[in-house]
Parts: C-alpha cells; structure tokens; sequence
C-alpha cells in the first residue's frame, strides 16, 4: 500500500512539473504559424505558391521557421499539363521596428522537393527542385493575435529544363498571415500573461 502512495505521488508531481514546463515553454517563447502566398508571373500569367511554415523566435529580432509550400495549377502557362511543386523548405529571419505597429523584414528560404508535370493523357513527368528565396517584408503587428505582412521576394529555383523549360527563377510579390500562438495561448488559457488583459480586469 505505501508503495502504491509513493508511485501515485511522485505521477502526480511528475504531471505537475510537466505542466509548468509546459506553461513555461509556451508563455516565456514566442511561437507561431505564418501562412504565405507567393505571387509570380510567367509571361502574362500569374500563379501563386502556398506556403505553411511555423516558426519560433528565437530573440526580438531573429526568427527560425520550417514548412511545406506547394503549387497546384491547371493548364500551366497556355500548355497541355498540370504543374504540381511540392517542397519543404527552412528559413531565418531578420526584424526590425519601425514604429509600435509596423516592423520591417529579411528573410531568407531554402526549399527543396519534387517538380512534376501530368499531361492531358496522364503522362507524368518528374524532377527535384529546390530554391533559395531572399526577401523584404513589412509587417503590420497592430493585431493582438496575428499580424499581416506584405513584400517582394527573388526565388532562385533549380530544376530539370526537359520536364519543364520555363525559367522559375523570377521575383515574386508576398502576402503573409501570421498567427500569434504564444499570445493565444495566453489570452484563452493564462490570461495574467497576456498584454490584451490589464491587471485591474
């Protein structure tokens, strides 16, 4: 019986200090999800490369993310195949503030992954890609839970010229939705840490 005591509090001690490591790790750390469309032109047409990349800040100014971006077009570009790019891809940050709402940012993505082509007769083609992608980004962060950014980016991509000749390697137009996790957290589950609640509420 004292044994089954002792096992049963030391679990509970056990669960308890997890939860604080928990709560420690989420509300002392910022983490987030940023949600990304890249816009780019071939020729006269646009298409757009979706990306999901959570992130953690690793001080006020640097941040160290990884994600999936993929492109799904029809008909790509005028021809007579379906373009799919499906990538993984790494980035670091850079951040500065310009104001208490605006912040301006460098950032820098790598990705790699698989470039295919399936024609109108379900023949499939197949290549790696990979890319390296600088970019200027301003963000507005005058939203308690997420922010939104816009800016330009140059993607330099690598890929195999016989299954697909276009030249992907072109500027690309960046619009951003980032999901503030840390602040969430606080707000709806430990709400003396958040900045929306004052002492006095």
């Amino acid at each position: 019986m004292r044994i089954f005591f002792l096992f049963l509090f030391l679990l509970l001690e056990h669960n308890s200090f997890s939860q604080k490591k928990l709560d420690n790790i989420i509300t002392n750390n910022s983490y987030g999800l940023r949600l990304e469309v890249k816009n780019f032109f071939v020729s006269t047409d646009r298409f757009k490369i979706q990306e999901i990349k959570p992130f953690y800040n690793i001080n006020d100014k640097f941040k160290l993310g990884f994600g999936f971006c993929f492109l799904r077009e029809k008909s790509f570009n005028a021809h007579d195949f379906d373009l799919n790019i499906n990538a993984c891809n790494f980035f670091l940050s850079y951040s500065s503030k310009l104001s208490n709402i605006f912040s301006a940012e460098v950032t820098i993505d790598f990705g790699m992954g698989r470039l295919k082509t399936i024609s109108f007769l379900n023949e499939i083609n197949k290549c790696p890609y990979s890319f390296l992608e600088p970019a200027l980004i301003l963000n507005y962060d005058g939203f308690n839970l997420f922010s939104l950014g816009l800016g330009s980016g140059f993607r330099i991509t690598k890929k195999s010229d016989f299954i697909l000749k276009e030249n992907l390697t072109l500027p690309t137009i960046i619009l951003r939705f980032s999901l503030k996790f840390t602040e969430i957290y606080n707000h709806f589950l430990d709400r003396s840490n958040t900045s929306l609640y004052l002492n006095n509420d």
